[in-house]
Formats: structure tokens, sequence, C-alpha cells
């Protein structure tokens, strides 16, 4: 069984470097990558354990050298009905892991980051702690609770994954908020920020999507 599993999807991945001390820092995990992030991976010169999708994307030179070093390859029919990330994160569920990891698969194409933030509710819905990252933030489903600890400054903001989530409580951050309510297609979520040493977020009902940045006033568009 594997407690701890990495997709590496195949987006983009920013900073190249962030994703390997990320990897690097996870300890022992299983790494799966999803077609064409395999690249991601060959250019950190770390090697997979398993490679998922039509292989349509993938370099072929490398797809040869994964075969010759024994990863396991899972090919699907390039007219297939779900992407090469959902396939991986199917796969890593059947492991019943404790935490999946997906990197590489924000930003970019609109349709597929929505896709992805729509596959964190399969992770919530088998109660796995299933987070998206890149460079700049991590993004995961509520369940009931979370804390950060020393992280004052940085962003965080809500989004309700349901129709309504209820009874949303926020201490530690700029704006505090005790038994609220957030609709879907609210945006009342949006940039609130951490102002003390140690912030809780809790709710009683709905799935909400929280939305943390890596650091103060770090952003894609600022770049």
């Amino acid at each position: 069984m594997h407690q701890n599993i990495i997709i590496v999807s195949g987006g983009s991945s920013g900073n190249p470097a962030f994703l390997g001390e990320q990897i690097r820092k996870a300890g022992k995990s299983y790494l799966i990558c999803c077609d064409r992030g395999a690249r991601h991976l060959k250019r950190l010169a770390i090697l997979p354990d398993a490679v998922i999708g039509d292989m349509d994307s993938i370099d072929q030179r490398d797809l040869r050298y994964y075969e010759n070093q024994g990863v396991k390859i899972i090919r699907y029919a390039s007219e297939k009905d779900y992407t090469d990330t959902e396939l991986a994160l199917d796969y890593a569920l059947q492991w019943k892991p404790k935490k999946i990891s997906i990197f590489c698969a924000l930003g970019g194409r609109l349709d597929h980051t929505l896709a992805n933030i729509y596959l964190l509710m399969k992770g919530f819905d088998k109660g796995i702690d299933t987070v998206l990252m890149d460079e700049y933030c991590e993004a995961f489903i509520l369940n009931r609770q979370c804390s950060f600890v020393r992280e004052a400054g940085k962003t965080v903001s809500l989004l309700a994954l349901s129709p309504k989530v209820t009874g949303i409580n926020l201490s530690g951050f700029y704006y505090p908020l005790e038994n609220g309510n957030l609709k879907m297609g609210e945006t009342l979520g949006i940039s609130n920020w951490i102002n003390k040493g140690r912030t809780t977020i809790t709710i009683d009902r709905g799935k909400l999507l929280v939305i943390k940045y890596h650091r103060k006033d770090f952003f894609p568009e600022a770049r």
C-alpha cells in the first residue's frame, strides 16, 4: 500500500526546481506521470513508478527509456472518455493512500484547470487528502477543519464547490467570519489573508475549496 502518491500531469511545471523540491520533501512516494507529464521528471532526472495515458504526446524516446527502466506503462486508447489526469487519479485512488498530490495541473488551458479542480471532489468523496499544487499555491477541499501556522500575510481564498457551504468560521484572518454561508458562484471568499500566527477554518456542511498561496503577494500575474 502506498501512503503518499504524487501525480505529475501534462501541464506546465512552472519553475522545475519547485517540483523537484516538493518531490524530495514528500519522501517515499509513488510517482505517476500523465503521458506528456513524464517530460517534467525526465528533466529532473527522477524516474516515475508509472506512466499512464494514451501516449499521444509523450516523447517516444522517453517512453522507450522508461520501458527499458522497468517503469509501469498503462496505455489507454486515444479516443477515451476521461483525461489522463483523471485516469491517473482513479489509478491512485485504488491504492487507498493517505494523500495524493497533483502537480502541473493548474494554469494553461482553462477547461483542463477547471476539470482538475473538480477532480479534487473524487479524492474528497473517498476520504483521501487530495491537493493540487504549483509554485504559487495549493488547493484542496476542506474536510471540516484546517489550520495554518506561522503563515501571516499569505492570501487565502474560499469558493463553494457545492450549492451552499454552511457554518463557516474563520479565525486569525484579516476578515474573520462566524457561522457564515457561501453559495456557489459567490466571490465573497476571495482574497482574505492571514494576520495571526495561527489561523483556523471550520465548516458545518458543504464542499469548500481552499486556495492558499505559498508566499505573500506572489501571484502568477505578478511575473
